[in-house]
């Protein structure tokens, strides 16, 4: 027969596991807050805690020393989690792939320079028919220089040898350019293609040379030492004094002067143009004129022009070694 009294009230007491439950649940819950409390640790001071009445007083009733109140828990020191230093990745730029260039060999290039205009050679062209103490040597070799004489070959010069008038004509054309200031004239043994017939039509336009009678020129003719003279002293536009025969009673052979040229000789003489050898009161006027005779009046006229330097020779004819 079942009992009919209701079950007793009274309060088992908590067993061992209990206890231990409980006190492993209270552990866990202030691990948690202590731990959420060093996050925010103004937050959650000692002095906002409240707790409940169960905690701060004992319950009034029977058997109130069986419930437990839990010791205050001692608080943790929570170390702040070590901060991850991520270090800055490196950046590796993507490797192009570089096809393969063949070798190629360096050549030097070879230094440029620029090109310095060519210096008067005087005294270093050698000729073996003009010596060292050759009395036109130093004409000669200045106006082989200036490219005046251009007619030279196998070293040798060839001074002696008689100039023709197609030649002389060349030579003016290459001494000195200048306006001319006459008019061409036609020479009917001057054909088109003669290879002086330009240098012959510059001597002529700038008064240098003139024809002969019938309209001839005479190119391949040996030149005569007056003719040479008084070419240069008309191409210049000498002019000679009033004592025209004092100023040429300088030569012994005076005489064998033609009268038409006397006025330009004279002119010459005193303009310093005329270069006499072996003596330098001989002119010899008629003799054909040499390449070296040639070259030393050359140079004297462009001495004359201030084209180049005077030198010092004792066959120069001057003014002052007219006797009185």
């Amino acid at each position: 027969m079942s009992s009919s009294q209701p079950p007793s009230r009274e309060k088992r007491p908590l067993g061992l596991d209990e206890l231990i439950a409980i006190v492993v649940a209270f552990g866990t819950m202030g691990s948690i807050f202590f731990w959420v409390t060093g996050k925010n640790p103004s937050q959650f001071s000692a002095t906002n805690w409240q707790f409940p009445a169960v905690f701060s007083q004992p319950a009034d009733g029977p058997d109130s020393s069986t419930i437990l109140t839990p010791p205050p828990s001692r608080a943790i020191p929570v170390q702040p989690l070590p901060q991850v230093v991520v270090p800055n990745p490196v950046i590796v730029p993507p490797v192009s792939a570089i096809p393969e260039q063949p070798i190629v060999r360096s050549i030097p290039v070879p230094a440029t320079t620029k090109p310095q205009p060519a210096k008067a050679k005087v005294g270093t062209v050698a000729f073996s028919d003009v010596p060292d103490k050759y009395w036109a040597r130093p004409f000669i070799v200045a106006l082989v220089d200036r490219k005046i004489f251009a007619d030279v070959t196998d070293n040798k010069f060839r001074p002696d040898e008689p100039i023709t008038r197609a030649e002389l004509a060349r030579l003016i054309q290459r001494m000195s350019p200048q306006k001319p200031s006459r008019k061409s004239l036609e020479f009917k043994d001057i054909k088109s293609g003669n290879s002086a017939a330009s240098a012959i039509d510059y001597s002529v336009k700038t008064g240098y040379l003139k024809g002969y009678p019938n309209n001839e020129f005479r190119p391949e003719k040996p030149v005569p030492r007056v003719e040479v003279i008084a070419a240069l002293a008309s191409g210049l536009n000498l002019k000679s004094s009033k004592e025209t025969t004092k100023t040429l009673q300088v030569y012994t052979d005076i005489k064998k002067i033609p009268k038409w040229a006397t006025d330009k000789v004279a002119a010459a003489t005193e303009a310093g143009i005329i270069v006499n050898y072996p003596k330098r009161q001989l002119l010899r006027p008629n003799a054909k004129a040499t390449r070296a005779e040639v070259a030393t009046m050359l140079y004297q006229s462009m001495v004359k022009k201030g084209k180049a330097p005077a030198k010092s020779s004792q066959y120069i004819v001057r003014r002052s070694k007219v006797p009185k």
